[in-house]
C-alpha cells in the first residue's frame, strides 16, 4: 500500500513541477533554441560548398538533450505528465505481472518493464514521425519548386511552404523562415532543422539549398529531381515489404506461441506452470525456451535485416 502511495503522489508532484505554462513557452522558445544550438564555424570562411559535419557533428549530451526535446515535441501537448502517466502504467503492468506471473523481485520486475516499455515507446515514436515525414515532405517539396519557379526567392518560398503546408514538416519551414528573416545564418538555421529530421532525404534536401544559396544553379530541377528520388525510394520501399511480410508475419506468430503457451498453462495447468516457473527442477526448461526463442528470433531479424538491406 505504501508502495503504491509513494508512486502515485511522485507522479502528482512531477505532473505540479512540470504542468507547461504556455504564455512562457512561447516567449522564450525560440531563445532557448539559439542557446542550446552548437554554433558552427561558417560554410563560407572555410570555402565550401557543404560543410557536413556542420549538420550532424554534436557532443553527445547536445545529441542527448536534442532527443529529448525531439520525443517531447512528437508527444504533443501536456508531453511532461503524458509521458509520466506512461511511466505510472508500465509500473502498474509490471506489479501485476509480478504478482501473477513472475512472482520475482518487484524492483528488478518493474526496472524491467520500464525499460523494455520505454524503448518500444520511443521505437513507435520514431516510426510514426518516420511516416508522416515521408508523407508530407514530397508536398513540400512540390510547393518550394512552384514558388521557385515563380520567381520568389529561397527565403520567401520557404516561408510561403510554412504557410500553406500542415503538420509538423510545415512547421519546421515555418521555423525556418522566420528564422531567415530574423538575419540568423542559414547554417544555423539549417542545423537546427537537421536535428528535427535527421533522415537522409531531408540532409540532402538542405545540403542541396545551402549549396544553391552559396554558388547558385538550377534549384526547380534540382528539387524535382530529389522528390523523383523520394517517390521511387519510397516504391521500392513498400515492395521490400510486401516481398517479406509473410516472413515478418510467421516470425510474430513464432515468437508470439511460447508466451501464449505459458500464460495459458497458468489456468490449464497449475501445477505444470508452479513447476516450471518456480521448481528449481523446472527451471533448465524455462531457460532453454528462452534462450532457444531468442537465438531463433536473432537469427529470423538478422536474414530479414540482410533482405531489406
Amino acid at each position: 500500500m505504501i508502495y503504491w502511495l509513494a508512486l502515485i503522489g511522485g507522479g502528482l508532484a512531477v505532473m505540479i513541477a512540470y504542468w507547461p505554462n504556455k504564455n512562457k513557452a512561447n516567449r522564450h522558445f525560440y531563445l532557448e533554441e539559439a542557446a542550446q544550438t552548437l554554433r558552427v564555424e561558417s560554410i563560407e570562411e572555410a570555402q565550401q560548398a557543404v560543410d557536413l559535419a556542420s549538420l550532424s557533428d554534436r557532443k553527445l549530451h547536445v545529441r542527448l538533450l536534442q532527443k529529448l526535446n525531439r520525443v517531447k515535441r512528437q508527444v504533443g501537448k501536456l508531453a511532461s505528465i503524458k509521458i509520466v502517466a506512461y511511466l505510472v502504467v508500465l509500473g502498474v503492468i509490471a506489479s501485476a505481472l509480478n504478482t501473477y506471473l513472475i512472482r520475482g523481485n518487484i524492483i528488478y520486475v518493474t526496472l524491467v518493464c520500464e525499460v523494455v516499455g520505454i524503448l518500444l515507446g520511443y521505437s513507435w515514436l520514431q516510426k510514426r514521425e518516420k511516416k508522416q515525414f515521408d508523407e508530407a515532405f514530397p508536398d513540400a517539396l512540390n510547393m518550394l519548386a512552384s514558388a521557385v519557379s515563380a520567381g520568389e526567392s529561397i527565403m520567401h518560398a520557404i516561408i510561403y511552404v510554412g504557410k500553406t503546408l500542415e503538420g509538423e514538416v510545415g512547421q519546421e519551414f515555418k521555423r525556418m523562415g522566420e528564422r531567415l528573416q530574423l538575419g540568423e545564418s542559414a547554417d544555423s538555421v539549417f542545423r537546427k532543422s537537421c536535428s528535427r529530421f535527421p533522415y537522409p532525404a531531408f540532409h540532402f534536401f538542405v545540403i542541396t539549398l545551402r549549396a544553391n544559396m552559396q554558388r547558385g544553379g538550377q534549384l526547380k530541377d534540382v528539387i524535382s529531381r530529389l522528390n523523383r528520388l523520394m517517390f521511387d525510394s519510397r516504391a521500392v520501399e513498400k515492395k521490400k515489404y510486401s516481398m517479406t511480410s509473410e516472413a515478418r508475419m510467421s516470425a510474430k506468430i513464432v515468437a508470439a506461441i511460447p508466451v501464449i503457451f505459458v500464460f495459458g498453462l497458468q489456468f490449464v495447468s497449475p501445477e505444470n506452470y508452479e513447476f516450471i516457473m518456480f521448481d528449481p527442477a523446472g527451471k533448465p526448461l524455462l531457460y532453454y525456451l528462452i534462450a532457444s526463442e531468442s537465438i531463433g528470433l536473432t537469427i529470423v531479424w538478422l536474414l530479414m535485416r540482410g533482405a531489406q538491406n
